[in-house]
């Protein structure tokens, strides 16, 4: 079961993101509120999609941070603490309380990377839509 959420969590992040590399139709507007509620959207989706990796890995018993206060939370309790290392990770902060182990490194590695990228993307497909329109 976890294998199969696991996917369909991989998958929604997936399709998230593919928004970026499909080109669009500006107009004229390279700094418009759609931009704004897009990327906003998108960082939220990225947020909770990973926020649901950590606590399924949590659930599978692998090691995702430093410490067993983590590890004893209820569920909503390790959901909020999933969902803030989620967005201090994507945002590439990383304020130290919260320090990954395990398979928990992979998945921050990834998501720091995502999180970097995003606002190059971002760039680069407002500046190819400018020359092409």
């Amino acid at each position: 079961m976890t294998a199969v959420i696991f996917s369909a969590v991989v998958f929604c992040l997936t399709m998230s993101m593919r928004g970026m590399f499909i080109p669009g139709h500006p107009r004229n507007r390279y700094l418009s509120l759609h931009y704004f509620l897009y990327f906003g959207c998108l960082y939220l989706t990225m947020m909770l999609g990973f926020a649901l990796i950590y606590i399924l890995l949590q659930f599978n018993g692998q090691a995702v941070w430093v410490g067993d206060e983590h590890h004893s939370l209820a569920f909503w309790d390790r959901f909020f603490t999933s969902l803030y290392f989620s967005g201090i990770t994507l945002f590439s902060v990383g304020y130290g309380d919260i320090v990954p182990e395990g398979a928990g490194r992979w998945v921050a590695l990834v998501e720091a990377w995502i999180g970097y990228t995003i606002p190059t993307a971002f760039v680069v497909r407002t500046m190819l839509e400018k020359d092409s329109g």
